[in-house]
């Protein structure tokens, strides 16, 4: 995800030069702007006339304004053939352009990780043919069954004995709905309630729920890097000094804005914000669009005696055994 950079007013915001990516339609049609969130079927463009989803069945391609970023989006392309090896081949030149780049450090290891799942099929497969080979050979009057390689349902009660959580889809976002607890999530401190928004740095918004289990299994005590957004409520007092009185420090970087820093006992810890957090929204102000000074107004203009910070949370998991 890319973060617009504001200077110091919003009419910065609508100058041209800051939509750099461009998007080629299948029907010719170039649509400029900046490509703020990528889906596994649409991207969200930010434009001079505002937000708008494109879905990829009618991209042709993307040209994004820096050469990394045009390296991932040829890792992606293989990534979503299964040719996890030249995948990771483009993840690794984008982070050789900018060592700093989250994603494709992120989506390089991914790319890894697919490769073991699939050579764990593999051996699986193997070992069902030959299970079916001397089931055959014992129960020749009868029909041999096929065993299933993969349900549903297995998948689910797998990802909880593994990483000790139950995970649940509506339309396409997907919410914990149970922590085990003393399970590697719970230690974590994953919460029931929490949105699971992303796995290895790519966001899962509008992805099959039996792809999103299959990419949280992998080998025991591994690790697995989700990102998950949840709603903190901050109580505040109206005033000047609400913002100081936090005790969090804010500020934009690469990815949006985010907590740098935060004071031991003061009220940001204490409500559970962390160092890291990256804020999504502000009482449901989007945070995207904001210069600083606007974050901070909300902040010390409340509507309640809470303030609703909307964060995203990176944390690594480590996997369990079943």
């Amino acid at each position: 995800m890319k973060k617009i950079i504001l200077f110091i007013t919003a009419v910065v915001f609508i100058s041209t030069t800051l939509y750099a990516d461009t998007v080629i339609l299948k029907n010719r049609t170039k649509v400029k702007g900046l490509v703020v969130d990528e889906y596994v079927d649409r991207i969200a463009l930010s434009t001079v006339e505002g937000e708008r989803d494109i879905f990829r069945k009618d991209i042709d391609r993307i040209e994004y304004d820096t050469p990394e970023q045009n390296f991932m989006q040829l890792g992606r392309a293989y990534d979503s053939k299964g040719w996890y090896d030249k995948a990771a081949f483009y993840y690794k030149k984008a982070m050789d352009i900018n060592p700093d780049y989250k994603e494709a450090r992120d989506a390089y290891v991914a790319s890894h990780a697919k490769m073991w799942r699939e050579e764990e099929k593999r051996t699986k497969r193997d070992i069902d043919l030959h299970n079916m080979a001397k089931e055959w050979q014992a129960k020749r009057n009868k029909q041999a069954q096929v065993p299933v390689v993969v349900k549903s349902k297995e998948i689910k009660v797998k990802v909880k004995e593994i990483l000790g959580i139950s995970i649940t889809e509506h339309e396409g976002v997907f919410r914990i709905s149970e922590v085990v607890s003393g399970s590697s999530s719970a230690k974590a401190g994953i919460q029931k309630g929490d949105f699971l928004v992303g796995i290895w740095g790519r966001l899962i918004r509008y992805s099959k729920l039996e792809d999103i289990l299959g990419e949280l299994i992998g080998p025991k005590y591994s690790e697995v890097k989700i990102l998950v957004s949840r709603d903190i409520f901050v109580p505040v007092e109206t005033g000047a000094n609400a913002y100081k009185d936090l005790g969090a420090s804010l500020g934009f970087e690469y990815e949006g804005l985010l907590i740098k820093d935060i004071i031991p006992g003061k009220i940001a810890e204490i409500s559970g914000l962390k160092k890291g957090d990256l804020v999504i929204a502000i009482d449901k102000n989007i945070t995207r669009y904001l210069p600083l000074d606007s974050v901070i107004s909300l902040i010390n203009n409340p509507k309640s005696d809470k303030i609703v910070f909307t964060v995203r949370r990176s944390i690594n998991l480590r996997r369990e055994g079943e």
